[in-house]
């Protein structure tokens, strides 16, 4: 296994940590070669639970991440390597292996690792899964056989938790999708990959768009475009998700300070992530000072998310940027579990019904009492109510009956860029002001 003082003098050196695994990776499979054996590249992803990031203790997960290695350390030999990818990944590189024994040291990691965790009176279970791929059978090449490995781990993570899966010759190609998509991301926006598109609002009383949302897009040159349900998940786990959130806001801003028409609201989505930014209210600042740009242009969009916003400095926070000059919504409304006192505290202007909220209520008409009440409760509260996911003349009519205020959907229109947008917004107003 790696010696620390070695890996110390690595990191002192200037490597990275896939400079260091990529280093052990070739040593590794080149000991194998010439003496004919075996190893087994191991990708390990870690799902830590979601109490650990509700405790607002910045000092938990480091020791947990200390308390797995120790545990994965005890499990492997002085001649394997566990190296760190990211905050959740692993990958371990197990020399001089059969497909067997392999098989036998992934049982006894997966369970050792979702054995319980104590730390300062905290209990903690971690659930992982692993993919495997065998030199010199699956692959010759360290950066193949890296790659199929973690193929494989989405192979076990589709079994569910605490499962692995080794490669058998066949790659699965909707796990080989998500390699490449993780892969390649660090790189999409330095390569000018990624966008922003444009989804139109429709106001019923006003007859007329008056927003649009900005979603992010990716045009991989070999996937094709990417949705960001596809991405964003990735983004975060890489510790992207800020990055991408300013650069959005960045894009935005640039785009409609450039237009000469600013009756437009554009809403953008705003995460826990963000919220959680020591330097957010500056850099948001800034931004708009670089465009000359009003906030009362923009609605920040947040996840309904219970636990995160009763933190203190998360809540002020959201005050502060309503002090600002943004509107505020809450997102994905009817997919979590905030109360009536919830809606009181947060300095919400819209709230978002959730897709698949309304679509499993519009399916039973009895179920369309539980909306008007909710619809009510907002207006009473002051917030405009928006619905999401209108795709067709039928759910349109329907709640423009229900006193809701805002539409959005494939029926007003489709995500589309900002030329596109302003330039469809007559046709759309014509066509949906016949209905």
């Amino acid at each position: 296994m790696e010696n620390e003082n070695t890996e110390k003098i690595r990191n002192k050196a200037g490597l990275s940590n896939s400079e260091i695994l990529s280093e052990r990776l070739n040593l590794t499979l080149a000991f194998s070669k010439r003496f004919q054996m075996s190893t087994a590249v191991c990708y390990l992803r870690l799902y830590f639970p979601l109490e650990l990031s509700q405790t607002n203790d910045d000092e938990l997960e480091p020791a947990l991440s200390r308390k797995i290695v120790a545990r994965l350390k005890h499990v492997l030999r002085d001649i394997d390597t566990v190296a760190r990818i990211n905050r959740t990944d692993f990958v371990l590189l197990i020399a001089d292996i059969t497909e067997h024994d392999c098989q036998v040291i992934c049982e006894r990691i997966i369970r050792s690792i979702s054995a319980t965790f104590t730390i300062d009176f905290h209990h903690f279970s971690v659930p992982s899964n692993i993919g495997i791929c065998m030199y010199p059978y699956g692959s010759e090449e360290p950066h193949e056989l890296k790659s199929i490995a973690k193929a494989q781990m989405y192979v076990a993570e589709a079994l569910g938790e605490n499962h692995f899966s080794f490669y058998n010759g066949e790659l699965n190609k909707s796990a080989y999708r998500k390699v490449l998509i993780e892969n390649n991301l660090p790189y999409a926006l330095k390569k000018g990959q990624l966008f922003v598109q444009y989804q139109p609002q429709y106001c019923l009383r006003q007859r007329k768009i008056v927003g649009a949302e900005a979603l992010i897009r990716w045009n991989h040159p070999s996937l094709g475009e990417i949705p960001p349900a596809e991405f964003i998940h990735y983004a975060d786990n890489a510790g992207m998700l800020n990055h991408l959130f300013f650069w959005v806001f960045g894009e935005v801003c640039q785009t409609i300070a450039n237009e000469k028409n600013r009756k437009l609201k554009y809403s953008i989505n705003l995460s826990v992530n963000q919220l959680l930014l020591e330097y957010l209210l500056e850099e948001i600042a800034n931004i708009l000072k670089r465009y000359t740009l009003s906030p009362a242009q923009i609605t920040l969009e947040i996840t309904e998310n219970v636990e995160i916003y009763s933190v203190k400095k998360v809540n002020e926070r959201l005050h502060c940027l309503k002090e600002m000059g943004f509107t505020i919504a809450l997102d994905d409304f009817g997919n979590g579990y905030f109360s009536f006192s919830d809606f009181i505290k947060l300095p919400l202007d819209f709230i978002k019904l959730d897709r698949d909220f309304v679509i499993s209520l519009m399916k039973n008409k009895q179920h369309q009492s539980v909306i008007s009440p909710i619809i009510t409760m907002a207006h009473n509260l002051g917030m405009q109510v928006v619905i999401e996911g209108i795709e067709d003349k039928t759910q349109f009519t329907e709640w423009l009956l229900l006193d809701c205020d805002i539409i959005q959907g494939y029926f007003i229109g489709k995500p589309i860029s900002f030329a596109e947008l302003i330039d469809s917004i007559g046709e759309i107003e014509e066509r949906v002001g016949a209905v």
